[in-house]
């Protein structure tokens, strides 16, 4: 018997599962997302929501709710060395995460932890109609050609309920259950080593002494490690992350041995300080063998799992959330055929390699890199903004081989991100990054207008919503932009169009007008939704 039906069962609540119950329910679709655990996690794990994440929440509306959490003391973002917080600063540069923009995006960094971001994500998701439920856990899934019946059973009581779903996302994290039972292995480097973080309540202003900083990694006979504040200044809920041995986890260390550590980091041997809690994670480098299997989808570390250095991994994860609902929502609205889901490995798996090795080079460049991998460093920006995507939901890509390009000398090219533009629309300044959040895009100029036309024609036949614009510095500009840089960024002559895919990534573009621009889009339009 069938206790629940849902579109899409998500399996698993921290940050990557509450993203993709957030965008699905965005697009419209109701998914249903059970979590183990009574409660979101007080640990802060991911430390920061990059450039591309926040232009994603900005685009759904929610950014300024991200930023508003914040941890106030961490915007200094300079990173001390030190042989304890009291002793002495061997060091001090700049931390990782600056507010850049890299002249391709109009946000930054924000550096906010986990524990602050997934209460975010779950408060709108749940808004927008998502079924979330902590406390209960998947007891294990069948699928068939329809769909996926799952058991699930609330931890509390121990009552299950059987459901039916047409697709199943596995965001269950590293050591994924999902991932193992259906036989998908993994690739990669393997495992550098633990990490402990202790979260312990200290009051540490006289060690601070003044000082503003984001982390402090201190090294001493006793620990190696990061210590930072959790909250803003003056409070006294601090965490620290020591280095473990690759056999070691948290269950070795008993409260009085964290203790130990909290007062050698701290500098202090008599410091009076109390013990919350402790969990532990492994360093790694691992990519799932596949993205897919049927209707089930791998997302987050479900996937790929990367060091922390760049703080790559849980935006990443963030991303393949992003990529993946727009496809469910219109595979499942009946707009588009199947096939377009097969995109979703084509698009990330890739993009997965690409990230997870420059993770790893900034993670070794602490020992020392080889000539051959330090070439293969590639800047921030292309690693935040650079993918460029090959699948059926690209027409026209070139045979550039190039898995990224230099954002900063953005193309337009199908498959790579629409070229960062500052706009004017409705009175207000925006980006087109902002402006496509849920729908198609269509721009063109003042001497393409036909495409709109087109446009409006093809997607009335398919029930599609398109946003569509003229994009001029003159009067007749739905989106007004002063530059008058709009054809060139884009790769396209003087009555040419760009369509923009849901996630903000080009389609398709068109240098010139054709002969038959309804022929064309409703070609293009097949194409790209598998139709």
């Amino acid at each position: 018997m069938i206790d629940d039906e849902t579109p899409v069962l998500i399996v698993g609540g921290s940050m990557v599962g509450l993203a993709s119950a957030l965008f699905l329910a965005h697009q419209g679709i109701r998914p249903l997302l059970v979590e183990r655990h009574a409660q979101i996690s007080a640990h802060p794990r991911a430390q920061a929501a990059s450039p591309r994440t926040m232009e994603l929440l900005d685009g759904l509306g929610i950014g300024d709710a991200v930023r508003a959490v914040e941890t106030p003391h961490a915007r200094y973002g300079d990173v001390l060395q030190a042989e304890s917080l009291a002793g002495a600063e061997l060091n001090r540069f700049d931390g990782p995460f600056r507010h850049d923009t890299h002249g391709v995006s109009n946000t930054g960094w924000t550096l906010v932890g986990q524990d602050r971001l997934e209460p975010v994500l779950r408060r709108h998701a749940e808004e927008l109609g998502a079924d979330v439920r902590f406390g209960t856990e998947l007891l294990d899934h069948r699928q068939d050609a329809d769909g996926v019946t799952a058991r699930i059973r609330r931890v509390a009581d121990g009552v299950e309920r059987t459901v039916r779903a047409r697709y199943l996302i596995a965001a269950d994290g590293n050591r994924s259950a999902i991932r193992t039972g259906l036989g998908i292995g993994t690739h990669g480097r393997g495992t550098f080593g633990r990490q402990m973080i202790i979260l312990f309540r200290a009051d540490l202003e006289r060690y601070v002494d003044g000082r503003k900083f984001f982390l402090c990694f201190v090294s001493n006979p006793v620990v190696h490690g990061v210590l930072g504040q959790l909250g803003a200044s003056g409070t006294d809920r601090w965490c620290l992350a020591p280095s473990l041995r690759p056999d070691e986890t948290h269950l070795d260390y008993t409260p009085e041995r964290c203790l130990d550590l909290v007062r050698a980091a701290v500098g202090d041997p008599a410091l009076s300080a109390s013990i919350e809690d402790a969990s532990s994670w492994e360093i790694a480098a691992r990519m799932a063998d596949r993205f897919t299997s049927g209707p089930v989808f791998l997302v987050g570390d479900a996937a790929h799992v990367l060091p922390p250095t760049g703080g790559f991994g849980g935006n990443m994860g963030i991303q393949d959330a992003h990529n993946l609902a727009w496809k469910l929502a219109l595979v499942l609205g009946g707009t588009a055929g199947p096939g377009l889901l097969d995109s979703y490995e084509a698009e990330r798996l890739p993009v997965a390699e690409f990230t997870t090795e420059q993770g790893v080079i900034r993670y070794l460049q602490r020992s020392g890199l080889d000539p051959e991998t330090a070439a293969r460093h590639q800047p921030e920006a292309t690693v935040l903004f650079g993918h460029r995507y090959r699948s059926r939901a690209v027409v026209g890509a070139d045979d550039d081989p190039g898995t990224v390009e230099d954002p900063r000398q953005a193309s337009g090219r199908p498959g790579t991100r629409a070229t960062h533009l500052t706009v004017r629309h409705e009175g207000r300044e925006t980006t087109v990054a902002e402006l496509v959040n849920r729908d198609f895009a269509l721009l063109t100029t003042p001497s393409g207008r036909a495409w709109l036309d087109a446009g409006e024609q093809v997607c009335a036949r398919l029930g599609l919503p398109i946003d569509q614009h003229v994009v001029d510095p003159g009067p007749d500009a739905t989106l007004t932009e002063p530059s008058g840089t709009f054809t060139e960024r884009y790769g396209i002559g003087a009555s040419g169009a760009v369509l923009v895919r849901p996630d903000g990534f080009v389609a398709w573009r068109a240098p010139e007008l054709t002969e038959d621009p309804v022929a064309t889009l409703a070609a293009v339009f097949d194409e790209v939704l598998a139709r």
